[in-house]
């Protein structure tokens, strides 16, 4: 018996250059956000100029404290490295690198005002 396979004939060129999307690689970093009252933690993916109020609703939704009768302003976030004082604003402004075994890893604590 004898089967017939299409087959294409012809040379495909290679495209001259990479995409556009491999050249801001380096403009996104994985960091790491845990809370350790919970021992609970997720990855995610920023840039330089993501505030950190935005991560702190990414990591609420994540890790699932996200209860409409929390605030984001009950959740302090800080570096792993120095728990004495809460950061805020953009994330670039806080030593962000690219993952890695001294990526960044931030510490998000349920801390309402008194």
């Amino acid at each position: 018996r004898l089967t017939l396979i299409p087959t294409f004939a012809g040379v495909q060129g290679a495209p001259g250059r990479q995409p556009r999307v491999a050249a801001h690689v380096s403009d996104i970093c994985e960091i790491v956000v845990t809370c350790p009252s919970v021992g609970a933690r997720t990855r995610m993916v920023v840039q330089e100029d993501t505030t950190v109020d935005a991560i702190t609703r990414r990591a609420r939704q994540a890790l699932g404290f996200d209860q409409s009768f929390l605030n984001d302003s009950d959740f302090q976030v800080y570096l792993k490295k120095d728990e004495s004082t809460p950061i805020s604003g953009k994330i670039g402004d806080h030593g962000l690198v690219p993952w890695g075994p001294e990526g960044m890893e931030l510490h998000i604590y349920f801390d309402p005002p008194l």
